[in-house]
């Protein structure tokens, strides 16, 4: 039986990296019955850990650093000449960021993450505007689930969607690669297929948000200390999709707050967009101080928007959302919002002020047992947000 992707946010406390306490979590599992049972465990540092598996992966969040609104430090990852001829991109009086896939993308598109259209047509009915944009999980068992998502396999699942699909990718399937081999291009005969399937579904300039949150200690494919193998690694793949679809879009989205994700930077050529998780956690944004403080974190939103527009791309905001109070472990260490209408508030002024450099951004909505409880629409579990969010959007 096929899986169903699932994303799952994942409340955990800071793991090491951006300034101070605050740290933001979220996750994504496949899971067939579209839910997640997981347990965060204990890393060498003794800090939580979300280790992957066959069934599920958690994605904790941040480690503070210095408190700091600098913009972030250039790359110091350089890339290889690209692989193959391509178009100029770039250049004077071009729409397209150096090194884009598709060019650029519509500017601040907007949706949910979803799983069927059902889920589209209910956000669509909380803020009286379309969803125009889909995130959706590709099930990390099998290459063949990889390769051949179930993205588009019937009009609920998005095969009749007239906006655009981001597919959140792995480097290889859970429990069966490495960085190493990834790094080699071992698997890149895989992500030509893939690219193959994204041509023949008539979608060639989907976005793929591959190999996210690689700078937090949760999925295989973490940077622990080794920025460079995952750096090449998404170089490779990225070579091999485009070989066979030139126009596939390429996500780098890492986890607000976690460790430095700058030295992993596959460079401009490798790259269409730069993504950034944020949550209303580690700490909560409980006025608009707070939110621009750990907005202009090291690893912040402000830092990820600062850091697109000094490489002449995009930003996205592929997985952001309120965290409730009870049932989430930042809820149990008061480092959660709640039904925080603030920080729906800020995100949105911070989205449009940003919004000619925007791509999309994508709303977590969840409500399961242990997750982050963002909910705003079947259920509401959060009324005051939902009506501020209803309003703005």
């Amino acid at each position: 039986m096929a899986f169903v992707a699932v994303a799952v946010g994942w409340t955990l406390a800071p793991e090491g990296g951006d300034g101070d306490s605050s740290a933001v979590v979220e996750a994504s599992a496949i899971d067939p019955s579209d839910l997640r049972r997981a347990s965060p465990g204990t890393t060498s540092t003794g800090g939580p850990d979300a280790s992957p598996s066959p069934v599920v992966s958690l994605s904790p969040s941040p480690v503070p650093a210095t408190a700091t609104t600098q913009a972030p430090p250039p790359p110091t990852t350089a890339a290889p000449p690209p692989p193959a001829p391509r178009t100029a991109l770039g250049a004077a009086g071009s729409d397209r960021p150096a090194g884009g896939g598709g060019g650029r993308v519509p500017g601040g598109m907007s949706g949910v993450y979803a799983n069927s259209m059902a889920t589209v047509r209910s956000w669509e009915a909380l803020r009286g505007s379309p969803v125009n944009v889909v995130l959706t999980f590709a099930d990390r068992g099998s290459w063949e689930t990889i390769t051949h998502p179930w993205v588009g396999g019937s009009p609920e699942k998005f095969s009749t969607f007239p906006g655009t699909w981001v597919i959140s990718q792995p480097f290889y399937p859970t429990g069966q690669g490495s960085l190493a081999a990834c790094a080699s291009g071992a698997y890149n005969s895989h992500w030509a297929e893939f690219g193959r399937w994204l041509v023949s579904k008539g979608r060639p300039a989907t976005i793929v948000r591959l190999a996210w949150e690689f700078n937090g200690n949760w999925f295989e494919w973490s940077v622990r200390g080794n920025p460079s193998a995952y750096a090449s690694c998404f170089r490779q793949v990225v070579s091999a999709v485009r070989s066979t679809d030139p126009q596939a879009r390429f996500d780098w989205a890492m986890n607000a707050h976690s460790t430095s994700p700058w030295e992993a930077y596959p460079g401009d050529e490798y790259v269409d967009i730069i993504g950034i998780d944020t949550y209303d956690q580690w700490p909560a944004s409980t006025n608009p101080a707070e939110f621009d403080k750990q907005c202009g974190k090291p690893v912040g939103l402000c830092s990820a928007i600062r850091f697109a527009r000094d490489h002449g791309k995009q930003f996205s905001v592929p997985e952001w959302g309120l965290v409730g109070r009870s049932d989430t472990e930042a809820g149990r260490a008061g480092q959660a919002g709640g039904d925080n209408p603030v920080y729906i508030q800020k995100m949105y002024e911070t989205l449009r002020a940003n919004a000619d450099v925007l791509a999309y951004e994508t709303y977590f909505n969840d409500s399961r047992a242990g997750n982050v409880h963002s909910s705003l629409v079947s259920p509401n579990e959060n009324p005051n947000s939902a009506g501020v969010y209803a309003s703005l959007w």
